[in-house]
Formats: structure tokens, C-alpha cells, sequence
């Protein structure tokens, strides 16, 4: 009989919680690209309805941080049960689809100079 060593984490879950990591820094990323591209370009610049929506009520900055920290508790809580893979999906997606795509327009947009 095998005893596992206790405090020995597996790979599976430091995958996991790379996975998780990434997926928080997707977050950040994109919190901060969409401001910029809010704030240079307009409202009109953010393709979430809902987001846009609320950007024009409370402001980018308090909208972001609200949605990103949603997004985060989210990604934390399908770490936590279990859902290692959903998350990883969810993570390449948010970079494919949110993060990617300010990559490619950020750099020129102007500087505000």
C-alpha cells in the first residue's frame, strides 16, 4: 500500500491553479485594455450591451471593476468545485476574444498628447 505525501501537491492541481492564474490575469488584462479603449475611443467602443450600458450610468472605471471582480469570484469558484477544464476553456477564450483583440487595436489608438 502507497501513502501519499501529505502537503505534496499533485499536478493536476498546480495545472489548476496555473489555469487560474492565467484566467485572473485575463482579467486584469482586460479591465485595463477596455478602459483605455473606453476611454479613448467612446462607449460605443465596448461590444457587451450590458457593459456599455453601465459604463454610461456609473462610469468605466466602477463598471470594470465590478464586472472583472465578478468575473474573478466566478473563475474561483469553478476552481474550487472541481471544473478545471471549463476553466481553462474559459481562460483561452477571454484571451482569443477580450484581450486579443484590444492587442491589436491598442497600439493606435492615440496617446492623448
Amino acid at each position: 500500500m502507497v501513502i501519499a505525501e501529505r502537503g505534496a501537491p499533485s499536478l493536476v492541481s498546480r495545472q489548476a491553479a496555473s489555469v487560474l492564474g492565467l484566467f485572473l490575469v485575463a482579467q486584469v488584462f482586460d479591465g485595463l485594455l477596455t478602459y483605455r479603449g473606453v476611454s479613448t475611443l467612446g462607449v460605443a467602443a465596448e461590444a457587451n450591451l450590458l457593459l456599455a450600458t453601465s459604463i454610461e450610468a456609473i462610469g468605466a472605471a466602477r463598471t470594470l471593476l465590478s464586472a472583472k471582480l465578478l468575473a474573478s469570484a466566478c473563475g474561483y469558484i469553478l476552481f474550487c468545485g472541481g471544473f478545471h477544464r471549463l476553466l481553462a476553456v474559459a481562460t483561452g477564450l477571454y484571451f482569443g476574444v477580450a484581450v486579443f483583440p484590444w492587442l491589436t487595436i491598442i497600439p493606435f489608438l492615440p496617446t492623448g498628447q
